[in-house]
């Protein structure tokens, strides 16, 4: 009853933001049409509304001309505010209830897409339980288990923690959440057998739409620290185009079904350390620099603990800057560079740390290596099989590459970007290449059949169709045709014989003139 009463006063406190944050937007929407026509309560429109009409005038026609398909694209598989509002309420039912189980000293760590601030509409909210050291003292015995149990062992999760001690916590936690009985909140699914012990959670108005979240449980707060080091790098670009890309990216690979990690695909986070290195290599222009720096730079070498207080951090620039042709060329670029320089790079490893390509050690078999920052022995492309990267991946770069330039030459702009974007299999690219393959045999229809009407006579088509199958149709087609000649019985004469048709006496005369008899 105690955490009941808790959660209950947190939803409380919710409900009244919302309130206000809802007032907040009326207000706002009510001021903008009075600051436009220079009046904001009846009087004669002063020097600030003035300047403040110019900016926003201005703003929209930057917006107007920055439009396209790919901002398009981009906008609508952004997070809209409710689905924020939404993840940040279940973020702090989940702290609530973490520290009323397990103590003050526990805490709640974002991670994945949300924690680089790249999250998409179909992205899930990935939190780690921190575990108060004091209350399971992992800090000091977690390597000791490391080396006992082993890295392949089912006894530890990869970041020390018992697998039975987090499952043990994530039980308590779901108990808890059926004892409470809140609406905000459902347990959708109990994964406690796995190698890193997960309680999937849907939480927000089911009416509006569902966010999934999963628990995990982790033993210290460096936990997602190469997530924020992707967040403190996409920062520093102030136009948002770096993460406008990566945001790109991530939309394409997922329709493509690229990411299927299970299937010996890339994940997700390799894409987004790939599109950072490409940034962090390339130059935008002769005259500039790369648009990125590499992370040491920014973060330094040693990762950095969360904030135990900080919760879900804002997405990176949800209104980019970049125009429809900087996108498309920031594409197009990618693209090049993973068709014909990404494979130059195999036996070697992708680093965004220092922004180079650097020597694999050792020999490995993975067609790709792309460091994990803050961890130089792990491979973010791991999961990435030979055999997926030479059928699926590269060609599907080989393609990006093409309908990028016609993105980039407006051949069709709109519906190039659908085709790049189009699910794999699914009813716009089976449209498409139905065309291309109407387009393409219309071709050859039409330069075969000028072929045959120069090499064949002048005569009727109807008697080289095909017999067709109905009885209307074959009547057509018997009126058409030409009386064959009946034969001539044994004891005819030749005169009986039929003569030939004048066609083909004017071809036969025809040859004969060009053989030059």
């Amino acid at each position: 009853w105690q955490i009941r009463g808790s959660v209950e006063r947190h939803c409380k406190r919710i409900a009244s933001k919302k309130k206000g944050r809802q007032r907040a937007r009326d207000l706002d929407k009510a001021s903008v049409p009075a600051i436009r026509h220079g009046t904001t309560t009846g009087r004669p429109a002063t020097g600030s509304a003035k300047r403040n009409a110019k900016h926003h005038k201005r703003a929209q026609t930057t917006e107007m001309s920055a439009s396209g398909p790919l901002r398009d694209m981009l906008l609508s598989a952004i997070p809209d505010a409710n689905q924020l509002e939404d993840v940040k309420d279940c973020l702090g039912h989940v702290q609530i209830l973490a520290r009323q189980l397990l103590g003050e000293t526990a805490a709640v760590v974002v991670q994945g897409s949300y924690a680089q601030g790249l999250a998409l509409r179909t992205s899930d909210l990935d939190v780690a339980v921190i575990i108060g050291e004091d209350e399971l003292k992992l800090s000091k015995e977690s390597k000791k288990v490391r080396k006992r149990a082993g890295s392949d062992s089912q006894e530890a999760s990869p970041d020390g923690v018992q697998r039975a001690k987090a499952a043990a916590c994530l039980r308590e936690l779901a108990a808890a959440l059926a004892t409470a009985d809140l609406p905000e909140i459902r347990i959708a699914m109990r994964i406690f057998t796995a190698r890193v012990p997960v309680l999937r959670l849907h939480c927000g108005d089911p009416t509006r739409g569902k966010t999934v979240v999963d628990v995990s449980v982790g033993s210290s707060l460096l936990r997602g620290a190469c997530d924020r080091c992707v967040y403190a790098v996409l920062e520093q670009d102030p136009s948002g185009c770096s993460a406008a890309l990566c945001r790109l990216i991530k939309i394409w690979a997922k329709r493509r079904r690229l990411t299927d990690t299970l299937r010996g695909g890339l994940s997700s986070f390799a894409l987004v350390l790939m599109t950072i290195f490409f940034l962090q290599s390339s130059r935008p222009s002769p005259s500039k620099g790369p648009m990125l720096l590499p992370h040491r730079a920014i973060t330094g070498s040693r990762p950095e603990p969360a904030d135990r207080e900080e919760g879900c951090p804002e997405p990176l620039e949800m209104t980019s800057l970049c125009s429809h042709r900087e996108l498309g060329l920031l594409l197009l670029g990618f693209f090049t560079w993973a068709d014909e320089e990404l494979p130059k790079l195999r036996g070697r490893v992708l680093s965004v740390a220092t922004a180079k390509s650097e020597p694999l050690q050792g020999s490995s078999a993975k067609p790709l290596v792309v460091e994990v920052p803050f961890s130089s022995c792990e491979n973010a492309a791991r999961c990435l099989r030979p055999d997926v990267w030479e059928k699926l991946v590269r060609p599907e770069f080989a393609r990006g590459r093409r309908l990028s330039q016609q993105i980039i030459k407006g051949e069709a702009g709109s519906k190039a970007v659908k085709l790049l974007f189009a699910a794999a299999g699914g009813a716009v690219e089976k449209e498409a290449s139905a065309e291309g393959r109407g387009e393409q045999q219309a071709d050859q229809d039409m330069e075969f059949g000028t072929l045959e009407r120069e090499e064949q006579p002048m005569e009727s088509e109807a008697a080289f169709l095909p017999e067709p199958t109905s009885g209307r149709g074959r009547k057509r087609r018997r009126a058409s045709k030409p009386p064959f000649p009946k034969l001539r019985p044994a004891n005819a004469s030749e005169d009986a014989l039929p003569k030939p048709v004048a066609p083909v006496e004017r071809w036969l005369g025809l040859r004969s003139l060009l053989a030059g008899t």
